[in-house]
């Protein structure tokens, strides 16, 4: 605060010259301080006694902000002043191999911010890593994201496509083939097509498919070829595929081999089947006399029996006693 000077001159200041002014300091007093105008100071001269006009202040005052806005780091001293808080880099996860999104923490990330950035909610982020609010992460440490498709690799550019070679398919053999069926009587019952023992007629054949459809049949006769040995019968031009062939044997006859034989006929394939059966008379029909024969002296001997029997009976009973 500069002191205010007065004047010898009298009260009022009369004028004087410079060199016999007497300056003397004066304590401001309140009013003074609060009738002080900054504004109406400053538009006084530095030396001069006049106040600068009005329509000159705010060309200045627009020359000065372009003087201060035009120099080294004017303009950007206030933006950088106090630089903001930078977000985490986050680059998006690319799905690995087995298609789940990996994050690796970097310092200074939080689940609350990772979630945000990846999203996503963050009860899913610790669902996903099992992780219960609270939990610590440490840089480095690698959390899911989510779950995607696995990579699919491209080309470089540039590079033309290879052709992939699709092998062929294997082309369907389709054509017929022939079954043959034997129905013997297997006299000794073992099974087997024995020299001796010839075919058996009234067997009723039948060839099924898998479907159930009956593709032949035939009912047996007594076949032989040339040298007079059992023939077979065939069923030609049967398409290639899975049969069921199954035998019926003719009355008073038992099956000595499995009626039923599963047969898997290609192209061009002839496939043999023979069946067995035993007439009941079994090993080649015996003499009926000599069964009737055997029955009746099985009677007699049942009949001579009883009769010693009551004999025994009647001797062993005691005599009465007579009182005349």
């Amino acid at each position: 605060m500069q002191g205010i000077a007065s004047r010898d001159g009298g009260p009022h200041g009369g004028s004087r010259p410079a060199a016999e002014m007497n300056f003397s300091y004066q304590q401001p007093t309140l009013g003074d301080v609060q009738g002080y105008n900054p504004c109406r100071a400053a538009r006084r001269g530095p030396s001069m006694g006049k106040t600068i006009p009005s329509f000159l202040l705010i060309p200045l005052a627009v020359i000065g902000l372009a003087a201060l806005a035009a120099a080294p780091g004017g303009g950007d001293s206030a933006a950088h002043a106090a630089p903001g808080l930078q977000p985490t880099p986050f680059q998006t996860p690319t799905p690995g191999p087995d298609g789940r999104i990996i994050y690796v923490v970097q310092e200074g990330d939080s689940p609350w911010a990772i979630a945000a950035i990846a999203g996503i909610p963050l009860e899913q982020l610790y669902a996903l890593n099992g992780m219960q609010p609270g939990d610590f992460i440490n840089p480095g440490d690698r959390l899911v994201l989510g779950i995607g498709g696995p990579v699919i690799p491209t080309a470089p550019p540039g590079s033309a496509p290879t052709p992939t070679s699709i092998p062929a398919s294997p082309t369907p053999i389709f054509g017929t083939g022939v079954i043959c069926v034997l129905l013997f009587a297997d006299t000794n019952g073992n099974a087997r097509l024995d020299a001796g023992e010839p075919p058996l007629a009234g067997g009723q054949v039948s060839v099924i498919t898998l479907t159930g459809a009956l593709a032949a049949e035939y009912t047996t006769e007594v076949l032989l070829n040339e040298d007079g040995e059992p023939d077979s019968y065939c069923f030609p031009d049967l398409e290639n595929g899975d049969y069921n062939v199954s035998v019926g044997v003719p009355p008073e006859s038992n099956p000595t081999t499995s009626m039923n034989y599963p047969v898997h006929l290609d192209p061009g394939a002839t496939k043999y089947v023979e069946f067995g059966a035993q007439p009941s008379g079994g090993g080649g029909g015996g003499d009926s006399t000599t069964s009737t024969l055997l029955g009746i002296i099985g009677v007699a001997m049942l009949l001579a029996g009883g009769g010693l029997g009551y004999y025994a009976a009647r001797s062993r009973r005691p005599d009465r006693l007579s009182f005349r």
